[in-house]
């Protein structure tokens, strides 16, 4: 799967950040929580994708498992590791802030928070913001339902973690929540090819899609995604404060 993830996410460095609207006002409204920390440096942004919110960061590494946008960060001037998030080429205690806006959902959660974690130096803090269960709700209840209705059978698709699996994950390593925040962010379009091209221009695609389409699928997923004449595409994002203990 990660080797899907990553041609994926290099595949959409060109139009990235043209797309990611809804990924980009999450993080910054993520990043704003980084003034209540400003004594801590200095920051990896894990999982950084073009680096568009990390050039504000200061003192900061960006991280990404891509290497489109490991490359598409360079050319910002920033320094930059390829890597995957579970297993961090960092010395234990390297940083005093942890960013991570729109990553986690890609990785297995406890890997994940055991790592920044390890990376985090004693009372560093770990800024979170993660879409979860619920995210491009309707658009994947319609391809289900399509799938269904055409091929009598279930396609597997990805799915965002829940609340709880997140909650219990960074409870079993010496984390102290300090503070967390639901919100809802969607975007209409006016036609479901639009709405699809977003998805899969920010590079988010099913990593377990198994290629099995055909007109009769399509149309009748574009039937079923169809809300009032609109296309939504939503995210139910986590934002989370986490700190080492």
């Amino acid at each position: 799967m990660k080797d899907r993830i990553r041609k994926n996410f290099s595949k959409s460095v060109k139009n990235y950040e043209r797309f990611a609207f809804l990924q980009l006002k999450a993080g910054e409204l993520l990043s704003k929580r980084l003034k209540l920390f400003s004594g801590l440096k200095p920051i990896l942004d894990l999982g950084a994708g073009t680096g568009k919110l990390s050039q504000k960061f200061g003192k900061v590494i960006t991280l990404d498992i891509s290497f489109g946008m490991c490359k598409e960060c360079r050319k910002k001037g920033l320094t930059t590791c390829c890597g995957d998030a579970e297993f961090l080429p960092f010395k234990d205690e390297s940083f005093g802030i942890v960013f991570s806006n729109f990553a986690l959902q890609w990785m297995d959660l406890e890997k994940g928070f055991r790592e920044i974690n390890r990376v985090l130096e004693y009372h560093g803090v770990a800024l979170i913001s993660t879409p979860v269960k619920g995210s491009l709700g309707k658009l994947l209840s319609a391809w289900k339902k399509a799938y269904r209705e055409v091929f009598n059978e279930d396609d597997v698709l990805f799915e965002f973690p829940t609340e709880s699996e997140i909650f219990n994950s960074f409870s079993r390593v010496r984390f102290k929540l300090l503070e967390f925040e639901r919100k809802d962010f969607v975007a209409l379009f006016n036609s479901p090819k639009e709405a699809v091209k977003y998805v899969n221009g920010i590079g988010a695609k099913n990593p377990f899609r198994r290629g099995r389409v055909n007109k009769r699928l399509i149309k009748r997923f574009y039937e079923l995604f169809s809300e009032n004449g609109k296309f939504p595409i939503n995210y139910k994002v986590l934002f989370l404060t986490l700190k080492k203990i």
